[in-house]
């Protein structure tokens, strides 16, 4: 049997995309009672978005971001790791708590190497002018 708090973590959604392999995208979107959490004032306004590397959960980095912006870059630290990003909410208190956890995804590496690599992208080739 799944219990209220459950069925409200089911439309919480996180997901994480390369962009290149200087940054990540890491969008969000709420379900309805999560974002009257925050209008209501039960979180501060802003939410922390971290990226880690997926084996060992170490910080990598972080940024703040409005609760409702939905959507953030972030520069991983390194290339051709696999990172997984969470998007966590400030309680009054300070306290922090996880709400969701997005998709783990593999950085492309900028140049190619000799041996086995991740992948290879460069920024050059993954930007798209103006027009």
């Amino acid at each position: 049997m799944t219990d209220a708090s459950d069925l409200i973590r089911l439309n919480d959604k996180a997901y994480l995309l390369v962009r290149n392999p200087s940054a990540v995208f890491v969008c969000w979107t709420w379900s309805r009672s999560r974002a009257e959490a925050f209008e209501t004032g039960a979180y501060e306004p802003d939410v922390i978005v971290r990226i880690s590397v997926s084996e060992d959960k170490a910080l990598d980095a972080e940024l703040p971001a409005a609760w409702n912006a939905g959507k953030l870059y972030i520069k991983p630290p390194a290339e051709g790791r696999v990172y997984t990003a969470f998007v966590y909410a400030v309680r009054k208190d300070g306290s922090r708590e996880k709400l969701m956890e997005s998709n783990p995804m593999l950085t492309p590496v900028s140049a190619a190497g000799s041996g086995l690599q991740a992948g290879y992208a460069s920024d050059e080739f993954l930007h798209k002018d103006a027009a």
